[in-house]
């Protein structure tokens, strides 16, 4: 496994928003539940993804999405489970 890479710079303040976790079978599926969410009002430089290289097997795709507001929690979890998504939330 390779090692994680580091970006220069400091951080000014540890998000705690809970997020929604979204696993795809199909890394298609995921690429385009990016487009969508970012669309919906998620925040593209908060967005974790785990790519397929990067998950046994290497196949599917990890989303870590994350939603400040109830509402769009909600959006954002229909969403990936429409998309074929295996869903959890998490707490910040």
């Amino acid at each position: 496994m390779e090692s994680p890479q580091i970006r220069p710079g400091s951080v000014p303040e540890a998000a705690n928003d809970p997020r929604v976790l979204a696993y795809f079978r199909n890394s298609a599926q995921g690429n385009l539940a990016v487009q969508l969410v970012v669309g919906l009002g998620a925040r593209a430089d908060r967005l974790g993804v785990t790519a397929p290289d990067q998950i046994e097997g290497n196949q599917g795709m990890l989303l870590s999405i994350p939603c400040p507001d109830p509402a769009l929690l909600d959006r954002v979890s229909t969403l990936c489970r429409d998309l074929g998504a295996e869903v959890h939330r998490r707490r910040g």
